[in-house]
């Protein structure tokens, strides 16, 4: 009986998604460029909280201006040299998606229920780009 549960117990361990092989595209940096890239990153995830914080308050106006300050195009390192070109690709997307995010904050109201759908939706957009991304590509 604790032979079969062992064999078992293996057996559920090796099919779990924990042991499949990541199938992302891996990315290998040399060491210090790796340790920044990783720490920018950790960067924009702060910053895109930062945002959705700001969002949630009902300060549009803040978070239009982190977005374009923290996430908008040239607010990078240029890490992106580094890398293959469909990952620029997808940066360039992200970062352009929160300029647009960006636009789309400055110009709306709090009190205007339509526009508390298109920020959602253009932050929405964002988000989604950082989700693909980070679904094709990972770090070595």
């Amino acid at each position: 009986m604790r032979i079969g549960i062992a064999i078992a117990a293996v057996v559920i361990l090796v099919s779990s998604p924990a042991w499949a092989e990541d199938a992302r595209e891996p990315l290998t940096l040399p060491g210090d460029v790796r340790a920044g890239f990783l720490e920018e990153m950790r960067g924009h995830m702060e910053s895109l909280d930062d945002v959705i914080s700001a969002v949630a308050a009902g300060d549009f106006a803040g978070a239009s201006q982190l977005a374009r300050d923290e996430l908008g195009v040239g607010s990078g390192k240029g890490y992106g040299r580094f890398m293959p070109v469909q990952f620029r690709q997808m940066g360039m997307a992200m970062h352009r998606s929160a300029l647009d995010f960006a636009d789309v904050a400055a110009a709306a109201r709090p009190d205007s229920a339509e526009d508390w759908r298109r920020v959602a939706t253009a932050l929405a957009n964002v988000s989604t780009n950082c989700r693909g991304c980070h679904a094709t590509f990972r770090v070595q």
